[in-house]
């Protein structure tokens, strides 16, 4: 390639007085025209090597302006400017100097004031919302609406007030699960003991309810409320059996079903009335068998991570304290606590056990009904068995009646028969066998 002379690659010092002479610059110097020119040959040298990458870049045959005017984009310009705005300089007089200086825009300040204030912008704000649970988008407004086919199921075959849950589209299921979803349930619930026993004992080995499990889970919300709200005992007992069963079903998770369920029990273990005739029907028992229950969940799914025990270890304790409870609902909180294992009994039940039975003792004192005068020799009964234990393995020091009843209070004599009852019956067996040999 041969070499083009030196003047051939530079902007004439004439050109440049002549641009300059355009916008109303003049006599500028030789080295002013100089160095500007050195600096246009620079810019533009940049801007086509630049612009030869773009073309390259783009298997282009030939360089374009669009190449150019990418690569302009990326070439940081030599003087800052503002052509829409120019900015105005006017000549001052400083120390007998002449300089050039900005000139300042004159506002008016009655047309500020004169003016509307502009809007508050609004303020951030987050909102949590599902996007999606278990694979099916929720009926909220924040979520674009689905299809009416995929919300709804065939009403012919379930109900959709039986199985739908609050705020969430139902998922869809073949014919065959709603018909063996509403057959189950039915069955669960009947009176006939023969038929509802192998309904429920198929709740403990069938695997294939993980389909069914949040209507399921519905099923038993509802079924706890109604029975709770009509006072019907032995429905509730049917529903207990059956969250029995599905826990000891190893094929089912019930780790996303525990805030229903929970509470479900709970409400059975501590709830003022199940029944409508407190001294004819055996609610301790269901109370007792609730309690179980609670306690089968808790060991089956508390963690480190969930902290399911110790929160209602805390629950229970603060219905323990509540001095406006009956004593049906102290009763039951004791059994969930007594539930919980030697551990709890220790540290939550036995230091309160002395002001729980003067506090017994004082209402049957100031009642008039009978049922609380049945609740109080329940509740000794409850705490004699399952505090006992406890105490003799905690306590080995205490000998004597007088010990129990100094360390516990007036149930305490009561213990200590309790202890020394197997100790006795074992000695009288043993000087039965001696005799008979």
């Amino acid at each position: 390639m041969a070499d083009h002379p030196p003047e051939d690659n530079e902007f004439g010092s004439e050109s440049i007085k002549g641009i300059a002479e355009s916008i109303g610059i003049k006599d500028l110097s030789s080295e002013c025209t100089g160095y500007l020119s050195s600096q246009i040959l620079l810019q533009i040298r940049t801007l086509l090597r630049e612009g030869s990458k773009f073309q390259m870049m783009s298997n282009s045959p030939k360089l374009t302006s669009d190449h150019l005017y990418r690569a302009h984009r990326g070439v940081a310009p030599l003087y800052p400017s503002r052509f829409q705005n120019p900015t105005k300089y006017g000549m001052v007089t400083c120390r007998g100097r002449d300089l050039y200086a900005p000139e300042d825009e004159e506002i008016d300040l009655d047309v500020i004031l004169a003016s509307q204030p502009p809007k508050i912008p609004l303020d951030i704000q987050v909102k949590c919302h599902w996007l999606c649970i278990e694979g099916t988008q929720p009926t909220i407004p924040d979520n674009p609406p689905m299809e009416e086919n995929q919300l709804v199921l065939e009403a012919s075959v379930v109900p959709i007030e039986s199985v739908a849950i609050h705020g969430v589209a139902a998922h869809e299921l073949p014919r065959e699960q709603q018909v063996y979803f509403r057959e189950l349930t039915a069955k669960c619930i009947d009176n006939d003991n023969a038929i509802r026993e192998e309904a429920v004992s198929s709740l403990a080995s069938d695997p294939g309810l993980a389909a069914v499990l949040p209507r399921l889970t519905v099923f038993i919300v509802e079924g706890v409320r109604v029975g709770l709200g009509d006072n019907k005992m032995n429905y509730l007992q049917y529903i207990l059996e059956m969250i029995d069963k599905l826990i000891q079903n190893q094929a089912l998770s019930l780790e996303k079903y525990l805030h229903e369920l929970i509470p479900c029990v709970l409400s059975c273990v501590v709830c003022t009335q199940i029944c409508s005739r407190p001294l004819e029907q055996d609610h301790w028992s269901l109370r007792v068998f609730s309690a179980k229950v609670l306690a089968a969940l808790i060991k089956a799914h508390a963690t480190g991570t969930n902290n399911i025990q110790t929160r209602i270890i805390r629950m229970l304790h603060r219905a323990l304290n509540r001095t406006d409870v009956g004593l049906s609902v102290i009763f039951g909180v004791l059994s969930g606590l007594c539930e919980l294992g030697p551990l709890t009994i220790g540290s939550v039940v036995l230091p309160e056990v002395r002001n729980i039975f003067r506090r017994v003792e004082v209402k049957c004192a100031t009642s008039q009904d009978p049922v609380d005068r049945h609740a109080k020799d329940r509740i000794k009964e409850l705490l004699v068995k399952r505090c006992a234990p406890v105490v003799k393995e905690q306590f080995p020091e205490l000998q004597s009646a007088e010990d129990y009843e100094q360390k516990l209070g007036d149930i305490g004599r009561e213990m200590f028969y309790r202890v020394i009852r197997p100790q006795g019956s074992q000695n009288m067996q043993g000087m039965g066998g001696n005799m008979m040999m």
